[in-house]
């Protein structure tokens, strides 16, 4: 008998059993690795009905960015969280409809644009039949899931947090045998509201409107900037029409993102919170919290401060971490 894994485990639905696994995480190196890559995967392979923005996926990805800043020793609170909202989740059978693609043996030549049509007409059933059978004809490449992220980048509101995670999170050491697990979740997250259509490219850039950002007391465009600013910065295959989507975006947007409404003269501080501290905060977040929604979505809120506190060190946001602490 082969040793069980944590997937399996996490399917009994047992936590208890789940510990050796956290354990062992919580002395860093592989063991790390290997547990937050199981919990990413596993993150994106169960059955989700809820709002894409409270995704699992979402949270998984923002704890796995935030332990980044101790790797060595990573917090044991941050990981058995993971473990908590996971735990009794349960996961789709991915391989059997592949299988039964595979068994019905060759078909004619598939193309991209079938697929993108399909998906524009909001056709999900063919959709996934063509992306299976795509996928196979690729020898199982993971450009399938670039595909389909390009097009739900057509919806930027809704859809931009969860693609930037979920691309962020197979980046993560994810293996070749998972990248149809990945393209599944996406598509089914996808087909629950049509796509607008691609829309034309427009001169401007995330750069421009970052000081606006910081002072716009909104969380939920603080978190799709986040977003669109990294999948901006990031390399990818198909980043020609990451931008030309985002572009879209910003432009229409514009107006309100710059709507400054922050006072900073008024802004607090806290002496005994640790601003710089991401690890200590989400640990307080889910010490304090009072549900899983509560503490997921702060925690991902904290990390897209995290974010811009690494990559534009002299924005101010203290106040949005006040926010997160008092909210």
């Amino acid at each position: 008998m082969g040793e069980i894994s944590l997937f399996d485990r996490l399917k009994e639905g047992n936590i208890n059993n789940c510990y050796q696994y956290l354990d062992q995480a919580t002395f860093g190196g592989e063991a790390l690795v290997q547990y937050i890559n199981t919990l990413l995967y596993y993150a994106i392979s169960i059955n989700c009905e809820n709002d894409i923005k409270n995704h699992p996926i979402i949270v998984i990805n923002a704890i796995k960015n935030i332990i980044a800043d101790s790797r060595d020793k990573p917090s044991k609170i941050l990981l058995k969280y993971g473990l908590d909202i996971l735990i009794e989740e349960k996961v789709r059978d991915d391989n059997q409809y592949l299988i039964n693609i595979e068994s019905s043996g060759p078909s004619s030549t598939v193309f991209v644009g079938s697929l993108e049509d399909a998906i524009q007409a909001n056709d999900w059933g063919k959709a996934k039949m063509l992306t299976a059978k795509i996928f196979l004809a690729s020898d199982r490449s993971r450009a399938i899931l670039d595909t389909i992220a390009d097009l739900g980048l057509q919806d930027i509101e809704s859809n931009a947090l969860f693609i930037f995670h979920i691309l962020r999170a197979f980046h993560f050491k994810q293996k070749k045998s998972q990248v149809w697990a990945y393209a599944c979740c996406l598509i089914n997250i996808l087909k629950s509201k049509s796509l607008p259509g691609p829309h034309s490219k427009k001169d401007i850039d995330p750069g421009t409107l970052i000081d606006s950002i910081a002072s716009n007391n909104d969380p939920e465009l603080l978190l799709t900037f986040a977003a669109i600013s990294r999948l901006w910065d990031d390399e990818y295959v198909r980043e020609r029409s990451y931008k030309r989507e985002i572009s879209h975006w910003l432009y229409k947007n514009k107006s309100s993102i710059e709507k400054n409404n922050i006072d900073r003269a008024k802004i607090a501080i806290d002496q005994n919170l640790d601003y710089d501290n991401y690890i200590n905060i989400a640990e307080r977040i889910i010490s304090e919290g009072s549900s899983f929604e509560y503490i997921s979505k702060r925690i991902v809120e904290l990390e897209a401060i995290r974010y811009f506190a690494k990559t534009k060190p002299k924005k101010n946001l203290y106040y949005y971490i006040n926010q997160i602490m008092i909210s």
